[in-house]
């Protein structure tokens, strides 16, 4: 297990090296820097409790040095997720209060074992520090603290694909699903850990020193699969572009109420514009663009949406794409085309979304579909 862990803390500094290497760093590359060094920092804390067990305690100051680090990593993958998914993110001095968990559990252990003497602090690791009334407690804060953070990511990343949808006519390369993999995989790692430590304290089935290499490589094997999945991305982890979404749309029509003249009329231009006009054949059409066609505020646009016709951009363009989908499939002249030749016409770029979102609307596939048609 040692070997993994190893790998784990080789891992967790290869990565940063190449985040800060990489062309166009933004924020959220630091903040992923951060995680990724704290992550190797408690890993190698870590290590050294389970080297001073085999070698007579060589290095007395690091015993039970890596627990307060682990009430960090909730916190800092959740800024980082937070740095991708709000608009604009800086860093503010109300952050600061997320360590309040770490500088407790420090302060706890700097009164319970830190500053008493060595000797004491090597009895009380020798006898399984678990026995110490604390243990259950910091077991469940951790438990607590990292899937809440992880959760907590998991609802930004939800509410930043949603408004996402109120923006974009395609969410490919911007909706950050690799993202999700990386909570998910969090989520299913840290609360391996602590699964395992609950039942080991409810029916004592290992000893400390396999219970913390066992528990470490559970997390070290983390890191090995997100650097591989990072790497294999070619540009590590990538961000968002910058001014992805350039503004927070906040609608300035009020929901459910009767159209006014101006309204209905806008209606009817906006209708006879996507007739006419064919916006959507643009696979990069988003709604700033459309705003700055019709001579409107991205706000009014956006309300006329959500508020008016009870769809977002992203359903209300794809719409317009799959009607013109099904008129092309119905013209025998362009029988020799396949069906994604003509998706790309009508606008899609992506084989996945113009699937998903025509079986949403017809209840068919393309292919039926087509097959109906013709």
């Amino acid at each position: 297990m040692e070997y993994i862990l190893i790998s784990g803390i080789f891992m967790a500094l290869l990565i940063p090296a190449l985040l800060l290497a990489k062309q166009g760093k933004q924020k959220s590359d630091y903040i992923l820097s951060a995680y990724f060094l704290l992550f190797a920092a408690t890993n190698l804390f870590s290590f050294i409790e389970i080297y001073n067990r085999s070698h007579n305690y060589p290095f007395p100051a690091f015993i039970n040095s890596s627990t307060p680090l682990i009430f960090l990593h909730g916190p800092m993958l959740w800024l980082y997720i937070k740095s991708l998914t709000v608009n604009n993110f800086k860093l503010k001095p109300l952050h600061l209060l997320h360590i309040t968990p770490f500088a407790l559990i420090v302060l706890l252990f700097s009164v319970i074992l830190y500053s008493q003497p060595v000797l004491f602090r090597i009895e009380a690791d020798q006898v399984n520090f678990r026995n110490h009334l604390s243990y259950p407690f910091v077991v469940a804060g951790i438990a607590i603290s990292t899937q809440g953070y992880f959760i907590w990511g998991l609802l930004l990343l939800r509410n930043f694909n949603k408004k996402l949808r109120d923006w974009v006519s395609k969410t490919e390369g911007v909706d950050l699903q690799w993202l999700r993999f990386l909570i998910i995989t969090a989520i299913t790692a840290y609360a391996s850990i602590s699964i395992l430590y609950a039942v080991d304290y409810r029916f004592g089935i290992l000893p400390l020193n396999l219970l913390q290499p066992a528990g470490f490589a559970i997390a070290s094997g983390f890191v090995i699969v997100l650097g591989f999945f990072g790497l294999k991305q070619g540009n590590i982890f990538v961000a968002l572009p910058k001014n992805a979404l350039a503004e927070e749309i906040q609608p300035q029509l009020p929901i459910n109420q009767p159209l006014t003249d101006k309204d209905e009329k806008f209606v009817n231009d906006l209708i006879t514009y996507m007739k006419t006009g064919k916006p959507f054949l643009d696979p990069e059409l988003n709604i700033s663009k459309m705003a700055a066609e019709l001579e409107v505020t991205v706000e009014y646009l956006s309300g006329i949406l959500n508020g008016k016709l009870h769809m977002n951009f992203f359903d209300f363009v794809n719409r317009y794409r799959i009607e013109e989908f099904r008129r092309l499939c119905s013209d025998p002249k362009l029988n020799h085309l396949s069906i994604m030749g003509l998706a790309f016409d009508c606008g899609f770029n992506s084989k996945a979304t113009f699937n998903r979102v025509f079986k949403k609307a017809t209840n068919l596939t393309p292919s039926e579909f087509r097959q109906m048609s013709q």
